[in-house]
């Protein structure tokens, strides 16, 4: 398991916001606080309202800069979409537990829908290459995956109306047979399905959660999502979690 790295608090610059859809950003600030795969910073760029900041998963890692991939879905991610080059973000993170991935062996599937694949390309970056798929799903365009194609790895998409790779969702292009270990982050249906087939095939599956958050080190319990080790905390216990411990409604 990833263990967790201190969290810094620190305010810093905006490198770059690229808007890659019409509501998804990929936003870039100087910061040398890094993050491991599944990780995520709580990031805010407003004085008093909202409240509370915004929990981003760790997109990209390099030595000087961190980037976030989100979409836009509330008043928070729309003012972070506002954000210009040498504008100023407050950051709190590295923050939870992310991927295991000296468990990660073998083939790898990478199976995201929609905005879950904001977390997968810092953890492809410390796969080896020809052993790893991602297989996505998207509502319709994809974005996102050029990257993991310039990485050398496999990627197949499913689109739900049929615009780029197969129609229909990421689930139905997924078998879990022909792999070692499985991956995962997406809506929760989805992910229900892929650990739901995981489970039959006995094949092991590390689920990336996402939650509303208020804090993002564990204290308001917000995030709190049902285990079979009893009720745990998305931000501080996971955000990753072995799919067979987490109790899917979907």
């Amino acid at each position: 398991m990833t263990n967790l790295s201190p969290a810094y608090v620190e305010g810093t610059t905006v490198l770059s916001q690229e808007r890659l859809t019409e509501d998804v950003y990929r936003l870039t600030v100087a910061t040398t606080t890094g993050g491991a795969p599944g990780q995520f910073y709580m990031v805010r760029a407003w004085e008093r309202e909202p409240l509370l900041a915004r929990p981003l998963s760790v997109h990209s890692v390099d030595e000087d800069t961190v980037s976030f991939l989100y979409q836009v879905r509330g008043r928070g991610t729309e003012l972070l979409a506002h954000l210009e080059q040498g504008g100023t973000v407050a950051l709190t993170g590295p923050l939870g537990h992310g991927f295991h991935t000296e468990e990660l062996c073998g083939r790898i599937a990478i199976v995201t829908g929609g905005i879950g694949i904001a977390p997968m390309f810092c953890l492809a970056r410390t796969l080896p290459s020809g052993d790893v798929t991602v297989i996505a799903g998207f509502k319709s365009a994809p974005y996102a995956v050029a990257q993991f194609v310039n990485l050398g790895v496999d990627v197949r998409i499913a689109t739900e109306d049929g615009c780029d790779g197969t129609r229909g969702f990421c689930t139905e292009i997924f078998d879990p047979h022909i792999y070692d270990m499985v991956v995962t982050c997406g809506p929760m249906s989805m992910m229900a399905r892929v650990a739901h087939l995981c489970a039959e095939a006995s094949v092991p599956c590390q689920a990336s959660l996402e939650a509303h958050m208020a804090c993002g080190v564990g204290a308001c319990l917000v995030c709190s999502c049902a285990t079979v080790l009893g009720n745990q905390r998305v931000c501080a216990d996971g955000p990753v979690f072995d799919a067979t411990e987490v109790i899917w409604h979907a």
